[in-house]
């Protein structure tokens, strides 16, 4: 089924009831379900005047707003491909989209479309059309309207999304439109959402959601671009004012709400929050669970498999006080996989891996090991679209089955629990040794004063790899008392040298995890 008629089921039930709630400064606008069906319906036949249709596909630049749902569930509808990028990219990065995708029109606000006077590629896009803006704007096609729908085959690519490079060069995950059902299926059994619930998601792909499960949106009044520099004020407001009853986002979002809440006094007031998209580690575990009056759910994922484990907060805190107590293996417990993906670990490799006739046996690790997580499942990605070196080094072909190969290390427990242990490609090996970066930058953040920490290993001629710790810290640097108490927190793990930085490069996206290749670029006292 086409994804596009979830939204006309729901708007059929619940004609009146909100759908999205933008609300900026102490204006508000809202738009009922009914309404969001009746715009797509009448820009899809806009579409469908301008000859988009299926085997097209268009290029949305525009932040979450009802805009935006109204032009990709448009481009859904007609069954083209909604080929989304997020509103932080850059020219490079929107450059990028129109090289792979190779889009029939462009939808972008009225700022986004002056990239069509730097960008050729931009500008050689037949279509052109301008969301919230008075000319050539969305509203001009709203007129008329279409029927149903087109019936599309499950197989049919729906959605395309970039990851967001911050490992390494940014990959095209093209969803088809049964992967998204399946997706919202996955997302729908674990965030479990109530009747009567009131969302309020940082993130596109969960707007999404709400609306194929007939879920109200309340977009927060921030930036999307810049998750940890929001302005908690506003959106504890809207939390209040709307009725907020769950939330999902990134570690940078809640860590600077939260830390509003602990400072002035107050509560976040939902039924349940969940975040994810980077590591949560035990300081923004511990603060969130002292300040929500409800669940914190802990959601393991990425833009390839999402979710693929989960677990709460205070779980996952009193897992990791044990397992330390124990003397267990370290690492950040993320809770059991999901029922709807198979999950395997890998023995960690560098290079490309091509299985045997026993398939994944021979590269599985044993029990307690730490592997590379590997999964399989009706949400999770198959491959990239036009990039088949990312397929080659990221996608296992296992008969008719695909594994994604998520470039993170983990062992598991009796209880079978995932414990992430770090990315593989940064773990540090001398002698026949391994360290990951997981368990090092855990011990790091447990010393007063350090606020982002990542570890990684340089490549040296002579000992191989070089243990190197980076911590984030007010001024960017340490006392030898400071650097004291780090080495005695990492005990015996491997540590040639401490850098300290005033700000550790983040990934764009979530602003939450190490940008790795920024930091390299750093380290080697490279800019950009």
């Amino acid at each position: 089924m086409n994804i596009a008629a979830r939204l006309s089921e729901r708007a059929a039930r619940h004609p009146e009831r909100p759908a999205i709630v933008e609300g900026t400064g102490r204006r508000t606008r809202r738009t009922t379900f009914g309404e969001l069906d009746r715009r797509v319906r009448a820009l899809a036949g806009g579409l469908a005047q301008r000859g988009i249709g299926p085997g097209d596909s268009v290029l949305l630049f525009v932040p979450m707003s009802a805009d935006l749902y109204v032009a990709l569930l448009a481009c859904l509808h007609r069954g083209a491909t909604a080929v989304f990028v997020d509103a932080w990219a850059d020219r490079r990065r929107l450059d990028a989209a129109v090289r792979i995708a190779n889009p029939k029109a462009f939808i972008g606000t009225p700022k986004a479309h002056l990239l069509r006077l730097v960008s050729p590629a931009v500008r050689r896009i037949p279509i052109h059309l301008v969301a919230g803006g008075r000319l050539l704007s969305l509203q001009r096609y709203e007129a008329g309207g279409v029927g149903d729908a087109i019936v599309v085959e499950g197989s049919a690519p729906a959605l395309v999304t970039f990851t967001t490079g911050s490992t390494g060069a940014p990959k095209a995950a093209a969803r088809s439109h049964e992967f998204l059902w399946a997706q919202h299926r996955a997302l729908a059994a674990h965030l479990r959402p109530h009747e009567g619930d009131i969302d309020m998601p940082t993130l596109p792909v969960f707007v999404l959601n709400n609306l194929a499960s007939g879920t109200p949106s309340v977009i927060p009044d921030f930036d999307p671009r810049r998750p940890a520099e929001i302005d908690p004020a506003p959106i504890h407001r809207q939390m209040r004012d709307e009725g907020v009853t769950t939330s999902s986002g990134s570690p940078a979002f809640y860590d600077r709400l939260g830390r509003w809440c602990a400072e002035t006094g107050n509560r976040i007031p939902l039924r349940a929050m969940f975040t994810g998209g980077a590591p949560v580690l035990p300081p923004l575990a511990r603060l969130l669970a002292a300040v929500a009056d409800g669940d914190v759910g802990v959601v393991y994922g990425s833009s390839e498999a999402e979710p693929i484990a989960g677990i709460d907060a205070r779980e996952m805190l009193a897992a990791m006080e044990r397992g330390i107590e124990a003397e267990r293996p370290e690492g950040i417990c993320v809770g059991s996989p999901v029922p709807e993906v198979d999950v395997k670990l890998l023995r960690p490799h560098d290079g490309p891996i091509t299985l045997g006739a026993d398939g994944t046996a021979g590269w599985e690790v044993g029990p307690g090991e730490v592997g590379e997580v590997a999964v399989a499942g009706s949400h999770v990605l198959a491959g990239y679209l036009n990039d088949p070196d990312a397929e080659r080094l990221n996608k296992i072909r296992d008969g008719s089955r695909v594994w994604h190969r998520t470039g993170d290390a983990a062992w598991m427990d009796t209880q079978g629990r995932l414990w992430l242990m770090g990315r593989v490609a940064e773990r540090v090996r001398r002698d026949g040794q391994t360290w990951w970066g997981g368990a090092a930058e855990a011990r790091a953040l447990d010393v007063p004063g350090v606020h982002h920490a990542a570890y990684l290993g340089i490549t040296d001629a002579e000992l191989g790899h070089r243990a190197v710790l980076c911590v984030e810290t007010a001024s960017g640097t340490l006392t030898p008392a400071e650097q004291d108490a780090i080495r005695a927190a990492l005990g015996p793990m491997l540590l040639d040298e401490i850098r300290a930085f005033r700000r550790i490069p983040r990934d764009p996206r979530h602003a939450s995890k190490t940008d790795i290749a920024a930091l390299r670029r750093l380290l080697d006292g490279r800019a950009g």
